[in-house]
């Protein structure tokens, strides 16, 4: 039989306006974004009532933080290729089940090492799922706002953040550090069962793939009702073609600078995200700030980088990668740094919390973007997964790292300056990711 006319899907979605059917996939994968860091946020606050009520030592928190890393980071690199593979949807599914069900073992740990095995397998979850649910939006999305709608997208980790910080506040000191584990647990398990029925697969992923023409066209006629598509059509996309899924395909076709330096930045970045967010109550409540108002200042900083993220895009798009994202970099390094400075004032610590969740948030929402639309179809699991991926293995250092540097007795000021300068470099390699994607 001879083929049909061809179809360009992507110039379809590129001529349509943002309609209700991308408006649900951007707020169902913003909700698996804000229970991820809902999770994440909720073992810092933990820890200090962990530490009565479970036979750990305070040196051993570093491990405790790391484990969910260490899962988010193989997660990561194992299930971005593999969403490139099966697809984004079932992969999506899948690691919210394992993160939700994770979640909840970890109210029920009676020791350390039970404990680290729940929170590596939470972490699983959390990682894997990320790489999907950033593909599948960017593929719906016109290209036009693809790096504005990503980086609003991102707006779900720092709102998490914030909701579980503020969740804490309560549920800790009303009901045991447990309690948020089990609401953080329960909701995944919820948004699951939503996504099977009310999440579509990725449409460029279909064409990419090369599935059946029938399944490419119904999809279509329900994301874009008043588009003409042929009955024969033969679809394709309006990119280049990658064969496989290797990490080496990453660095093919003129990647090879623009994927390292990503991948370096990412490492910077979601290190001093993770670290903050995990130390920061500790490090405060032992310069006589409580765990209820460090609370309330990661909640700042949460609210701060939900700002951040929602501008990054905006920014971007205006004025460049190259030029947002080296200065946000900078002004992190240095409202982080002092942070251990204001201590022990409360309302200083907020407010440079606040400023820091600001600019970092930015940095991290258009780095996260840059990284979607720098990939084509075929490889954007697996580029934005290894891209996260070497973000998570910086937040599993970060965190051993801080618990050597309070192992060694270095003081919260010394700490906090360490964790800030990281930042100078990852402005440089902005900068060079910002032009690498310009070129290309």
């Amino acid at each position: 039989m001879p083929a049909g006319p061809s179809f360009n899907v992507s110039e379809l979605i590129d001529r349509q306006p943002l309609g209700l059917f991308q408006a649900r996939i951007v707020v169902l994968c913003g909700v698996v974004a804000l229970l991820d860091s809902l999770d994440l946020q909720s073992i810092g606050l933990a820890a200090p009532a962990m530490i009565a009520d479970l036979p750990i030592r305070p040196s051993s928190l570093g491990a405790v933080f790391s484990a969910a890393l260490a899962g988010l980071a193989v997660g990561a690199f194992s299930f971005g290729p593999l969403a490139d593979l099966v697809g984004r949807k079932a992969v999506l599914i899948g690691t919210t089940v394992c993160f939700g069900v994770f979640t909840i073992c970890t109210a029920l740990a009676p020791n350390l090492g039970v404990l680290l095995v729940y929170r590596f397998c939470a972490g699983l979850g959390l990682g894997g799922a990320m790489p999907s649910f950033i593909s599948l939006t960017s593929e719906y999305i016109p290209q036009r706002l693809r790096v504005l709608v990503v980086a609003l997208l991102w707006t779900g980790f720092p709102l998490g953040g914030a909701v579980g910080g503020l969740l804490a506040s309560w549920l800790i000191p009303t009901f045991g550090w447990p309690s948020v584990f089990w609401v953080g647990g329960v909701l995944p398990l919820l948004v699951s069962a939503i996504l099977i029925v009310a999440l579509p697969e990725s449409v460029s992923f279909l064409v990419a793939t090369a599935a059946g023409a029938d399944r490419v066209r119904r999809l279509l006629q329900k994301a874009f009702p008043a588009a003409s598509v042929p009955a024969d059509a033969t679809f394709v996309l309006n990119e280049e073609r990658v064969g496989g899924v290797s990490v080496l395909r990453l660095f093919a076709m003129g990647r090879a600078v623009g994927t390292t330096v990503l991948w370096i930045s990412f490492f910077i970045v979601f290190m001093m995200l993770v670290t903050n967010s995990a130390w920061a109550p500790t490090l405060l409540k032992r310069e006589g700030i409580e765990i209820g108002r460090s609370a309330l200042a990661m909640a700042a900083f949460n609210l701060g980088a939900v700002i951040g993220t929602c501008v990054a895009g905006w920014l971007v798009m205006r004025i460049g990668a190259a030029v947002i994202l080296p200065l946000v970099m900078i002004s992190s390094a240095v409202s982080l740094g002092l942070v251990g400075y204001a201590a022990p004032s409360a309302q200083l610590v907020t407010t440079l919390e606040g400023l820091f969740g600001l600019f970092l948030g930015c940095g991290s929402s258009g780095l996260i973007a840059l990284a979607a639309i720098y990939y084509p179809t075929a490889i954007r699991s697996s580029g934005v997964g290894w891209a996260m991926g070497m973000g998570r293995v910086g937040s599993f250092a970060g965190p051993l790292a801080v618990g050597s540097l309070v192992a060694t007795g270095l003081s919260t000021l010394g700490i906090f300056v360490a964790l800030a300068l990281p930042a100078l470099v990852a402005a440089v390699t902005t900068v060079i990711a910002g032009r690498t994607h310009r070129a290309a």
